[in-house]
């Protein structure tokens, strides 16, 4: 019952994050500003980046009181993800570039540094989590071939 629930509240989100993305691109496209569109694109990712932020870190809280109260062994696992993904952003935050290129403000948008940071970081922290999820799933594939093989 519980997981059908969580199921059905990820779909609602996704659905809702789609929905919203259209309107933004839509009510972007149609600005009369001429730097409208992109000052609302940038203004895009930022609120949709906060949603998926607060859907993981709501979700990932549910789950770990939910194996908290149950399973206390198995709510260090969760614990643990945190973690990684706070060291993550984190390290994200510390490489991110804050250098304000003419590119950036030839259109004539007001760009700050600290926009270049956030945007910056978004990209490195994708980067991070990509590169954990791939040397993860070598791990796991390697200890399956070895525990096969040998």
């Amino acid at each position: 019952m519980q997981a059908n629930v969580i199921r059905t509240s990820l779909i609602i989100l996704r659905i809702l994050i789609i929905a919203l993305g259209c309107m933004w691109v839509v009510s972007a496209i149609n600005s009369d500003d001429p730097n409208g569109p992109v000052e609302r694109l940038v203004s895009l990712n930022l609120y949709v980046g906060a949603i998926c932020v607060l859907a993981i870190l709501g979700f990932g809280i549910f789950h770990f009181a939910q194996k908290l109260a149950t399973q206390p062994k198995r709510a260090m696992g969760a614990l643990i993800g945190f973690a990684v993904f706070f060291v993550a952003g984190l390290i994200a935050w510390s490489m991110a570039d804050t250098t304000v290129t003419p590119a950036m403000v030839a259109g004539g948008a007001k760009v700050t540094e600290q926009d270049v940071k956030i945007a910056d970081a978004s990209i490195q922290f994708i980067y991070i989590l990509g590169l954990m999820a791939i040397g993860s799933i070598l791990v796991v594939e390697g200890k399956s071939l070895l525990k096969n093989w040998l």
